[in-house]
């Protein structure tokens, strides 16, 4: 698949979240963006996981007005990833509607565990 294809199928999902986390990435100017594959960094981090996408950027509950942030905040999806886990475009549009809502979470501060608790 191409990755305007990923990006269409991105935004099909972004419409089937609950309204409020919408709105949060709006409110907040979180870009979600759609890349081919998982960088070594993350890869290297979660071995043996497929990792279907990072929230990158400071998140809420720690920033500061001394905080400096050199990058835009934002929720990378990973091609690569999707592709492996699911040949239906239905199935990767669900996932990847859970991903950004999880992502949103860690942007709020909640770390992995307390996701997973949290069912998210």
């Amino acid at each position: 698949m191409e990755l305007s294809e990923f990006e269409e199928i991105i935004d099909k999902a972004l419409n089937k979240i609950p309204r409020k986390f919408r709105e949060i990435l709006k409110r907040e100017d979180i870009q979600v963006l759609a890349r081919e594959e998982v960088p070594d960094a993350f890869g290297d981090q979660h071995k043996g996981y497929l990792v279907f996408g990072v929230f990158i950027g400071i998140p809420y509950n720690k920033r500061s007005m001394f905080s400096i942030q050199m990058e835009p905040t934002r929720i990378e999806l990973y091609k690569s990833s999707f592709e492996r886990a699911f040949s239906e475009r239905k199935d990767m549009e669900e996932q990847i509607a859970k991903t950004v809502v999880h992502e949103i979470g860690h942007y709020f501060g909640f770390s992995e565990k307390e996701l997973r608790r949290r069912n998210l």
